[in-house]
């Protein structure tokens, strides 16, 4: 058997030394993007949330010595992502997305109060009456179903579900269609009737910032700090 020079030997060595150290660096990073100093609040993409529930909850958590990194998400998948840890928190949500088989927690006072909109296109019938009428087509975001606490069974309307709050208030515009039912905090009422867009509350809701329950210690000073900040408004 051929014996190994140093020189080889130190080469091994080496070569070994660097396996581990990358390997010690890829763990480092892997736990970074999961630890609390680098905490994700995820947030859905429409114009209230980003205008003025973000700005207000970057400002508690600084508060409370957190420089939070923002990402937009979906409606359902946001919150897919909050109860499986791999984001931290969502900026704002119905107070009934928190049950007792999730592992997401309220986290009180409430940012506002809201309500599920049914929005009706200039000169179309505005009633609760469409829900139930097959020939009405209405888009909807996702968990539509679950924020109205309703069986899909229970409609006979076509009900057509997107992602994105924008997405739906251009084909309400456009005339794709005549009825959408969104979140609302009642701060686009101006918008919906100078578009001439009759609305109907469905269902109100408290709207909350939700946390994962892995940080549960956070829920008092983050309480105080949100608290502080709708003073200040």
């Amino acid at each position: 058997m051929a014996k190994i020079s140093i020189l080889e030997r130190r080469f091994l060595a080496f070569c070994h030394v660097f396996i581990l150290l990358s390997f010690a660096i890829f763990i480092g990073h892997a736990y970074a993007d999961h630890d609390d100093e680098h905490f994700i609040i995820g947030y859905v993409n429409h114009p209230r949330v980003i205008n003025h529930y973000k700005p207000l909850i970057e400002k508690a958590y600084q508060e409370i010595g957190i420089n939070a990194t923002f990402e937009v998400v979906g409606g359902e998948r946001g919150l897919r992502l909050l109860n499986q840890e791999m984001t931290d928190a969502d900026v704002i949500r119905y107070e009934i997305v928190a049950t007792l088989d999730n592992n997401l927690i309220v986290v009180e006072p409430a940012l506002a109060y809201g309500a599920s909109l049914l929005l009706c296109a200039r000169g179309m019938l505005c009633s609760k009456s469409v829900l139930h009428d097959p020939n009405t087509a209405i888009a909807v975001t996702t968990r539509f179903f679950y924020n109205i606490d309703s069986d899909p069974s229970s409609l006979q309307a076509n009900i057509s579900e997107f992602e994105d709050f924008n997405q739906v208030i251009t084909l309400l515009r456009s005339g794709r269609f005549n009825y959408a039912i969104l979140p609302s905090d009642f701060s686009e009422n101006e918008i919906f009737e100078k578009a001439g867009i009759e609305y109907l509350p469905l269902v109100t809701h408290k709207l909350v910032h939700v946390i994962n329950k892995k940080h549960i210690a956070l829920k008092a000073p983050l309480s105080r700090a949100i608290a502080n900040q709708l003073k200040n408004q």
